[in-house]
């Protein structure tokens, strides 16, 4: 189910605001309609930050912080000037750091080896997209290496929990890496290989992604919060 059976009807009402957000989003997206863009894309995070309010008994700082930076990335990656990309590119690298730091301290990772295996082929992956790429200046080039890294450490600590450690919270976690990594694969695609060509439904679909990845990454933080789970923990006992 989309709503927690414990949320009250303020977050239920929050839930269904935050779905027809998506939807105006999505469809601005298609229509190429920047004004709205930049009236709903912050929705998209506000709308998650007041569900985790509404819900948390425990208000965590960092969880607004992570939304926030989100909510800073998503605004830069509406326009397709490189500048505004490489400022996109480098809060995005805060927020990645920042979202990996708060899924380790969540599930008290204290075992590395597993994610170390577990990223690897997200980073050959990357790291081969982004040797053919030719059309990158060096600023961005770093910027990249070290997002390409940062999304195979998201993707390898979410597989290596839900592969270790079986269960509905590291389900959630799960999805959100899974949709992390297509979000990432689909931007950059479209910003470095098709930049002035994209098919319409590129946009759309990241989008689309998007709100799945933080409405996932809400469920999970919301299941750590009131039903912590045994074994959720990585290690080798």
């Amino acid at each position: 189910m989309l709503t927690l059976k414990y949320e009250n009807n303020v977050g239920r009402w929050l839930i269904a605001f935050f779905f027809v957000t998506v939807i105006i989003e999505i469809t601005s997206e298609v229509l190429l309609d920047h004004l709205l863009l930049f009236i709903f894309k912050p929705l998209i995070s506000i709308g998650i930050m007041a569900l985790y309010w509404n819900a948390s008994t425990e208000r965590t700082i960092l969880f607004f912080v992570v939304l926030s930076l989100s909510l800073v990335t998503n605004l830069f990656f509406i326009s397709k000037v490189e500048n505004l990309l490489l400022i996109g590119l480098l809060v995005f690298l805060v927020h990645r750091l920042l979202i990996i730091y708060y899924v380790a301290r969540l599930i008290k990772l204290t075992d590395y080896v597993p994610v170390l295996i577990a990223m690897t082929p997200f980073l050959f992956i990357f790291s081969y997209l982004l040797l053919i790429t030719t059309e990158i200046n060096t600023s961005s080039y770093v910027i990249l290496i070290f997002q390409n890294l940062l999304i195979s450490v998201i993707g390898g600590l979410t597989l290596s929990a839900y592969v270790m450690n079986y269960n509905k919270t590291n389900s959630w976690l799960f999805i959100f890496g899974l949709l992390s990594v297509m979000q990432y694969f689909i931007v950059f695609i479209e910003k470095y290989y098709l930049l002035n060509m994209a098919p319409i439904a590129f946009r759309p679909l990241a989008m689309l992604l998007n709100a799945g990845v933080y409405y996932t990454f809400y469920r999970f933080v919301i299941d750590v919060e009131t039903k912590p789970v045994k074994g959720i923990v990585l290690n080798n006992n």
